[in-house]
This record gives structure tokens, C-alpha cells and sequence, in this order.
């Protein structure tokens, strides 16, 4: 192997073990703001719901889990290999403060869906004018 090889390899243990993916955060995560909730959908394919944990804390969202990668026979030598197993996390933090009671969430075809609803306080609220 290179130095560059060794440097590479490093820096994939590193990230693994920090829990992050090569390419960015995963899961990958789209977050948007309908006004009343923030909608978070992440990309979780090939996990069962009951290996998801969402968590929340103040206005920070939590996604955990667990990918099992059934391993390629003894014999097999790997051409590519991008689907990696193991334990992940996710923190989305959310830009305004959220009511925790309300949270819904949903995972259908590899896609976690999380409805946060904004605090009472932190929702826009219309003023009449005299």
C-alpha cells in the first residue's frame, strides 16, 4: 500500500468510528418549515423500523440506528463496496423551539418522515390592528 492508501484508509476508520459516513451526514436528511411544523425526511433504506430511535432534546432531533450488511461469503473479494453496516446518529438541529409532545413520526419504503410541531410561542401569530 501507498502512504496515500494508509492515509485514506485512516481517515475512513476515523470516520467510521466517529459515525460518520464518507460523502457527508448520513442519513441524508431534507428538513423544511411549513410554518406550523418542521418536516424532517431522511433516506434510511434497507433497515427495519424497529432498529430506528428518534429522540428529542430542546430543538435538537436525534435519528439512530443500526444497518445490518449480511457479509459476502468467505471466497467472495469485494469489486465495490458502498453500503456499509453499523451503528449510525443524526442530530437535525431545528432553528426554533419545538413541542416534543407532538411529534409524529412514520417509516415507509426507507424513508423516515418526522413532524416536529413549533412551541406555542414560537409560532407566527397574526396581530389585529385597531
Amino acid at each position: 500500500m501507498t502512504m496515500f492508501e494508509d492515509l485514506i484508509r485512516l481517515r475512513n476508520e476515523l470516520e467510521r468510528a466517529a459515525g460518520a459516513r464518507p460523502g457527508g451526514p448520513y442519513p441524508p436528511a431534507n428538513v423544511y418549515d411549513d410554518g406550523d411544523a418542521f418536516h424532517v425526511r431522511a433516506e434510511i433504506p434497507g433497515i427495519d423500523k424497529t432498529a430506528l430511535e428518534v429522540t428529542v432534546k430542546a430543538n435538537q432531533l436525534l435519528i439512530r440506528g443500526q444497518r445490518i450488511v449480511a457479509p459476502a461469503s468467505e471466497q467472495a473479494a469485494y469489486h465495490r463496496r458502498e453500503r456499509e453496516g453499523g451503528t449510525f446518529r443524526r442530530i437535525v438541529t431545528l432553528p426554533e423551539r419545538v413541542d416534543a409532545e407532538r411529534i409524529q413520526a412514520s417509516y415507509t419504503n426507507g424513508v423516515l418522515e418526522v413532524t416536529v410541531p413549533r412551541a406555542a410561542e414560537s409560532r407566527p401569530r397574526k396581530i389585529a390592528i385597531a
